[in-house]
């Protein structure tokens, strides 16, 4: 009987062990990343910088006094923006979690090394200008919310052309938009990265879009870290 007794105590000892050690990966698996965002330079904290999850694409800005909070996994690389300073990009790792950190940014530098002769504006540049002049009328289109003519904003929110325009100005805006994400996340470029071709690497491109946003604010090298670390992801869940 005692025997039994001394199995079932050292039994419990090793689940409650095994439920501890459980609870505890599953704590240390979510990250809090949190710190204080400075002027390399100035040495003075920088307050409303975007810093954003890549993975998850959930981000903040950092407050008046520079502090930021994000959450995250190991692994996952989150992404510092701030006009008129240089992006900065910090994997995330299981030694960074409720520790205070100081990320410092540097300021962006304008460098001129002699006389660069540029041979004019680039493709997309040139469409986006063609775009403009062709869709002029649905770029410029605003409904009138004038309070002296009530009849005539009435009259717009109502009306099946306005209503017609409103919508091709939606269409003509997002394919702007995606145009220009284009010239960021290529097909070329995604292909170089992943290896993938044809039907693979337009399902890999249609699963992980990227947001305008992101394609305006990254760096190339950034690009091609988002594309690398969604790959991962993408390589895991077919496995």
């Amino acid at each position: 009987m005692q025997t039994n007794n001394y199995y079932i105590c050292k039994v419990k000892r090793l689940l409650i062990v095994l439920l501890s050690f459980i609870v505890a990966s599953q704590v240390d698996a979510q990250i809090v990343f949190k710190g204080t965002i400075i002027d390399s330079a100035k040495n003075i904290t920088i307050n409303s910088v975007r810093v954003e999850n890549l993975s998850t694409h959930q981000g903040d800005y950092s407050n008046l006094d520079g502090f930021f909070s994000i959450e995250g996994k190991e692994g996952d690389y989150i992404i510092f923006s701030y006009l008129g300073f240089n992006n900065k990009v910090i994997r995330l790792s299981s030694s960074l979690n409720n520790s205070n950190q100081i990320i410092k940014m540097t300021v962006k530098t304008v460098g001129l090394k002699g006389v660069t002769i540029k041979q004019g504006p680039t493709q997309y540049q040139t469409d986006s200008a063609k775009r403009a002049d062709i869709y002029k009328d649905a770029f410029e289109y605003t409904q009138s919310k004038s309070a002296m003519s009530p009849i005539t904003s009435l009259y717009q929110i109502f009306s099946k052309k306005h209503k017609n325009m409103r919508h091709f100005q939606d269409q003509i805006v997002d394919i702007e938009k995606q145009k220009f994400i284009g010239t960021r996340y290529s097909e070329e470029l995604t292909a170089q990265m992943t290896g993938l071709k044809d039907d693979a690497l337009i399902k890999f491109m249609q699963a992980y879009p990227m947001e305008v946003e992101f394609a305006r604010a990254a760096s190339d090298l950034e690009i091609k870290m988002w594309i690398k670390y969604n790959f991962q992801e993408y390589s895991k869940k077919k496995n």
